[in-house]
């Protein structure tokens, strides 16, 4: 069952060899680390990019979106 989300979240994320990879983020008070990232990919938004990143914490796979254009995280879904 996928429950979708639309909140702003604070993400601590590692910018490498030309690659984002969320480490940490912060949802409702609680900090849930990354263990990996099991898919990602970019659309278009009009003039927005948005970087999608489906990622394991262990006790749950979480979508993490990320704006380029307005530097801005989001939750998006919760599989």
């Amino acid at each position: 069952m996928t429950t979708l989300i639309d909140e702003n979240i604070r993400v601590i994320s590692l910018f490498e060899n030309g690659k984002m990879k969320p480490i940490l983020f912060s949802w409702r008070g609680r900090n849930y680390k990354v263990l990996r990232t099991v898919f990602s990919y970019s659309k278009n938004a009009g003039r927005e990019k948005i970087f999608y990143f489906s990622i394991d914490t262990g006790g749950a796979i979480f979508e993490l979106a990320f704006n380029q254009e307005r530097f801005l995280w989001k939750i998006t879904k919760i599989f």
